[in-house]
């Protein structure tokens, strides 16, 4: 197995929600989760919030923690939804100096991420948004766009990447579906700004996913992937592939069009399910609808640039089920 594939460090964690505050799981320490996502063998990298996972003077213990493990950091990613003083939000927040404080802790992960050695900060901007009506849209927008560019400007051979939402924990999020990642990688005009296609968010905004990895492609700009799995109507969070089979396969065809080879990441939540075995499971289905995509590529790109849809099903039942026709 040569890809490379992460996980995020909250999948070992408590794994709390709003009716068990206390969590699902024990609280380990930094180090413990570390070690139980080295136990995957196919886990080469993880990725850590800043500074929820760690301070900026435990960096050098971080390394050597994470040197030990035989890991790598794929990504720092920013925690600006966890503590009430984003409540209303961070980068497009109206308090100047809530906004210069995530500026310059994201400035801070960059400095960390050059320690460590990962170039991806990741930004999902959870309080970013709105609950009701009547906003002043246009100044919100005005300073997300501003602060984003400030921080893209830091150091570019950083990647800054946006993990979009439509909702939760605002009924509304700004930063809510790739139309709008793409709007704000053309106000900012750099490129160091790319995407995280989280594939359950997607799922949310009802967006065609591989269609989205396709839009992210032609724009030419970053691209990093987080794997999960839901219903469409909230952000679950399963197992990779426990509900969705047919847009998974979409999905990896199309990432093989565009030659993706950037990190495939689980992105998971598995509250009374065994962390490692969800972990290994949702690799193990990746695993086998890439190999089976790759097998049988030449086909299946054959029959979608036809374009004859009975052909397409035909095609893509009798290679994933078995004993099909």
């Amino acid at each position: 197995m040569g890809e490379k594939y992460g996980v995020g460090l909250w999948v070992f964690g408590n794994l709390a929600d709003r009716f068990n505050t206390e969590g699902y799981k024990p609280q380990l320490n930094l180090a413990q989760r570390i070690s139980l996502a080295s136990r995957v063998k196919a886990v080469k990298g993880i990725e850590l919030q800043y500074p929820t996972d760690f301070a900026r003077d435990q960096v050098k213990e971080l390394k050597g923690i994470v040197e030990k493990a035989n890991l790598e950091v794929a990504a720092i990613n920013l925690n600006f939804y966890s503590d009430v003083e984003w409540q209303n939000g961070s980068f497009s927040h109206p308090d100047a100096s809530i906004r210069e404080k995530a500026i310059e802790t994201t400035k801070v992960a960059m400095d960390i991420a050059e320690v460590i050695g990962t170039k991806n900060i990741g930004l999902w901007l959870g309080q970013d948004g709105t609950d009701y009506m009547f906003n002043d849209y246009s100044g919100a927008w005005d300073r997300l766009v501003g602060g984003l560019s400030e921080v893209a400007r830091y150091d570019d051979k950083f990647t800054i990447l946006l993990e979009y939402k439509p909702k939760e924990p605002r009924t509304h999020s700004y930063v809510s579906n790739v139309g709008k990642v793409l709007y704000i990688v053309d106000e900012i005009g750099l490129k160091n700004v790319g995407v995280v296609i989280d594939v359950g968010h997607a799922l949310m905004v009802d967006e065609n996913l591989a269609e989205s990895v396709v839009l992210v492609d032609k724009r030419r700009i970053p691209l990093s992937m987080h794997f999960n799995d839901n219903y469409g109507y909230w952000d679950d969070d399963m197992i990779v592939g426990s509900v969705n089979l047919w847009k998974y396969v979409e999905v990896f065809y199309q990432l093989r069009r565009i030659g993706y080879d950037g990190w495939y990441t689980l992105d998971i939540f598995p509250y009374r399910e065994d962390p490692i075995r969800a972990v290994e499971q949702s690799i193990g289905f990746i695993e086998y609808v890439k190999r089976s995509v790759d097998e049988n590529f030449e086909d299946i790109d054959s029959v979608v640039r036809k374009g004859d849809v009975h052909s397409s099903i035909e095609t893509l039942r009798r290679i994933f089920l078995k004993g099909y026709g």
